[in-house]
């Protein structure tokens, strides 16, 4: 009787092995990509489908992160049956490669209800994984999958897939990362819109990389700030070298412990209205791709530009037990008046002035109104 010849499977070049590790790493910062570089995982191992999923050990519970784009493993994981690969989480160590049979035997799994439920209906039988990571309370798993009429995986293929797992965990450690930062800085990001004080994000050259809507308003207005040649600059040009030296300092990539603490400015209004106290902070620093470095940012807390602070409902004023006479003195030396002006405008004399500044400053432990002005401002973020 003449025998069928059965043809070797075909071995991947160096060169395919490469573009599927390129593959791999590019679908690190491309999520949809992930469903065709299993099906190219699903090729290289001639199996029938391969998933990328997340299994919970303590409730049994499976959630199929992608799946190659061909094959039929599609809702293997939506289940009643428990999965007997996955009786003991001891065997899921990160980059530990296995074979199903290494977990339970071919025999006893025929025996299984998720057999006969699950992978008899798709054809399915053989597993070969890869465990990419591991958490308390579940790992996420690379699974391929062979039909039941077709050899289970063998010595090669368990090599194979433990040098290619170490790409794919990588890809995946990397775009988990991107994934919280972006939305932590997008969480951040909403918070600072909802805050009715502006709030301009720059980096050490000035230039705006995010304005809430208070400040864009504020930009628009020329209220004491406004954009020009892409930067954020002081409305009014004698202050413009201040502001702009100030953003450097505070937003320079090594600063210096002087550098890390805010800088308070008083910058010149509109006419006939109290100047705006602008509070620069360092927040540290983002990486530019196109230059591959990073650049420092500082966040432009803008105070007074809205509307006049009310010292009696001031936070200051009454964590710092002011008087009222006390508190209307601050509040317009926060505003960045004048000695001379806040006289004028209290009808006081400015030796009156100068006394209850000089309890302020005794209360609050200050000794300049600079001081005062930097205090006020970090003790009374809500400030209008």
């Amino acid at each position: 009787m003449a025998r069928t010849a059965v043809s070797a499977p075909e071995i991947p070049s160096p060169a395919a092995l490469a573009g599927l590790v390129r593959a791999i790493h590019a679908a690190g910062v491309d999520d949809e990509a992930w469903p065709e570089v299993l099906d190219r995982l699903r090729r290289h191992f001639d199996a029938q489908a391969v998933t990328l999923v997340h299994h919970e050990f303590l409730g049994g519970g499976e959630v199929t992160l992608y799946e190659s784009t061909t094959g039929g493993a599609g809702g293997l994981t939506e289940h009643a049956a428990p999965n007997p690969w996955f009786m003991s989480s001891c065997d899921y160590q990160p980059g530990r490669v296995m074979t199903g049979d290494e977990l339970i035997s071919t025999p006893a799994l025929r025996r299984t209800d998720f057999y006969r439920d699950v992978l008899q209906p798709r054809g399915l039988l053989h597993l070969l994984c890869g465990v990419v990571d591991q958490r308390q309370r579940g790992a996420h798993v690379l699974a391929a999958y062979r039909a039941e009429d077709a050899p289970a995986f063998g010595a090669g293929q368990k090599a194979e897939l433990a040098l290619l797992l170490e790409h794919v965990t990588l890809s995946m450690r990397s775009q988990w990362r991107w994934q919280e930062a972006h939305d932590l800085a997008h969480a951040l990001l909403r918070l600072s819109d909802q805050d009715a004080n502006p709030a301009i994000l720059v980096s050490a050259e000035a230039e705006p990389l995010h304005t809430n809507p208070a400040g864009s308003r504020l930009l628009e207005g020329r209220l004491g700030l406004r954009v020009d040649g892409g930067r954020v600059v002081a409305a009014n040009p004698l202050e413009r070298r201040l502001l702009a030296e100030t953003i450097a300092r505070v937003a320079q990539e090594a600063p210096s412990p002087e550098a890390t603490r805010p800088a308070v400015l008083t910058l010149a209004g509109a006419p006939d209205e109290p100047g705006i106290v602008v509070v620069v902070r360092p927040v540290g620093s983002v990486f530019r791709r196109h230059a591959g470095g990073t650049r420092g940012l500082a966040m432009l807390a803008v105070r007074g530009a809205q509307q006049r602070h009310d010292p009696a409902s001031c936070v200051f004023a009454r964590q710092f037990e002011l008087t009222a006479a006390q508190a209307r003195v601050s509040a317009q030396v926060f505003a960045g008046q004048s000695l001379a002006t806040i006289a004028r405008s209290l009808g006081l004399s400015e030796n009156t002035v100068r006394s209850h500044l000089k309890q302020v400053f005794q209360k609050t432990d200050t000794h300049s109104q600079m001081e005062l002005v930097h205090l006020h401002a970090r003790v009374c973020p809500t400030l209008p």
